[in-house]
């Protein structure tokens, strides 16, 4: 069984090819101008700017945050502390645990829970789900 590489950055990082494995951002900036595929954990006033896209599980805490302006697909943690932002222009498709504070300023698509703040500003929205048979479908 392959293993695929884990990546813990400390001090501000671009990446711009392709990246699969898990990231840990710890105080520092990672900018995915390129992809990664692989689970993403955010803490300790990290910042994470996805230009690019990602795909895999995010958790975000410690007074950290992601803002979005390419694509983001897969589940996201929000930590009380902690901030999800959604830019113009940018998509983010799967479900949301949010007890700090989830911005929508480009196109959600998924469930949201949790105690946290959820603004809709400018021209962010929220795209309904395409239900089949008591199953949703976020699509884009």
């Amino acid at each position: 069984m392959h293993q695929l590489p884990s990546l813990t950055v400390t001090s501000d990082h671009i990446i711009s090819d392709v990246h699969q494995g898990s990231i840990s951002v710890e105080g520092c900036t990672l900018v995915i101008s390129g992809s990664h595929q692989g689970s993403l954990a955010i803490s300790d006033g990290g910042a994470v700017l996805v230009e690019g896209s990602h795909q895999g599980s995010t958790s975000i805490s410690g007074a950290s945050a992601m803002a979005v302006s390419g694509k983001n697909l897969g589940s996201v943690s929000i930590a009380s502390d902690s901030e999800l932002k959604i830019e113009g222009g940018g998509q983010h498709l799967g479900s949301v645990s949010n007890d700090g504070s989830l911005v929508i300023r480009g196109v959600f698509g998924g469930a949201t829970s949790g105690s946290g703040v959820q603004l809709i500003e400018g021209g962010g929205y929220i795209k309904p789900p395409r239900i089949e048979n008591g199953v949703h479908y976020y699509e884009f």
